[in-house]
């Protein structure tokens, strides 16, 4: 079947309407029909031609947060019928490696990505190769539930990433850098289940008062963190958690930490990253990469959604200004998630 879709066939020029073919849907496969694909910096750096992984090659079709509802299954789906809303996982496994037995399905060598080496969810209709990577939604719109693909579960893997680090101290103190896409769910996430205090880190004011919004206890900027961590905690921050990724960030970040802490590094937006070597050796600190998470962590984001304990803020933009999305979001000044709605 054929499928409208925003087409990239030119590095750093305007996504392309075209049509698509859809395999049939055979065995495990599901053909699911969009209703929000959520738009990411990752988005970004694959247009730019600065991201790609094995397998990548032009014409795709960008997006890898995506939700919708089930169209059509092959013979050997389970558990999912037409109209069934879901969710999709965005890295597949092979289900062969000692990772993806683990369930770790994002440290497989032989991923695939829907959006970054195969085709994703900038389209009226998306081929998923098996009910095993969906997840069903209940009572949630898919258009609003698109996010959770990736920010809400690279946000939840995040945490989990963080909590021994923090789950040993009564007055954890949590330093989360960079309030944007991710930031919405992990504040929420953070407050819903711990009691901790957050501190949101932006240079913007509109971004830390959305951050005030969902429950940061503080919202400051980055040159104001040392003399707040003496204030609030002397000892330092028990953790935190940065989606920026640039060496000031994760150096600043790090010095802040108590001993035995750890700085979790999310974002990608610089080539390295630094700290005090002394620092890092003598008080026991760490600097750990936490990528993605695992389908478990999107299915408990669903579930929290699903409770009224985490909201999306979305922007939503039809497929046909998905060059407008991508704009909006490069620009920097956007602090909701942006959502292509193909129909």
């Amino acid at each position: 079947m054929k499928s409208r879709a925003a087409l990239l066939t030119e590095y750093g020029k305007p996504l392309s309407m075209g049509d698509i073919e859809i395999p049939d849907p055979v065995g495990e496969a599901v053909i699911l029909k969009v209703e929000g694909a959520g738009v990411c910096r990752t988005d970004l750096r694959i247009w730019r031609g600065v991201e790609a992984r094995p397998g990548f090659k032009l014409p795709i079709v960008l997006g890898h947060e995506n939700a919708g509802r089930v169209y059509a299954v092959g013979d050997s789906v389970v558990g999912l019928k037409e109209g069934d809303p879901v969710i999709v996982y965005a890295t597949w496994g092979d289900l062969s490696c000692r990772y993806c037995r683990e369930g770790r399905y994002s440290l497989c060598k032989n991923q695939v990505i829907p959006g970054q080496n195969t085709n994703g969810g900038f389209s009226e209709y998306m081929y998923v190769p098996s009910y095993r990577w969906l997840v069903k939604l209940g009572s949630l719109s898919p258009k609003d539930a698109a996010p959770l693909a990736d920010a809400g579960t690279t946000s939840m893997g995040a945490v989990r990433s963080a909590i021994p680090y923090f789950s040993k101290h009564s007055d954890a103190l949590v330093l989360l850098n960079g309030i944007g896409g991710l930031a919405i769910y992990l504040i929420q996430i953070l407050k819903s289940l711990f009691n901790v205090t957050v501190v949101a880190i932006s240079r913007k004011e509109e971004h830390r008062e959305l951050a005030r919004k969902l429950g940061a206890d503080y919202a400051i900027e980055l040159k104001e963190l040392e003399d707040l961590v003496k204030r609030v905690r002397p000892e330092g921050a028990s953790v935190a958690i940065d989606l920026v990724g640039t060496p000031e960030s994760v150096s600043t970040l790090t010095s802040a930490l108590s001993p035995g802490g750890a700085t979790v590094v999310v974002g990608m937006e610089g080539r390295k990253v630094e700290a005090v070597n002394f620092d890092l050796v003598v008080w026991d600190k760490a600097i750990v990469g936490s990528n993605y998470g695992t389908i478990n962590d999107l299915n408990d984001v669903v579930k929290l959604t699903e409770a009224g304990k985490v909201r999306s803020i979305i922007t939503q933009y039809s497929l046909d200004d998905v060059n407008s999305a991508l704009s909006s979001l490069d620009s920097g000044e956007v602090s909701s998630r942006l959502v292509i709605t193909p129909k």
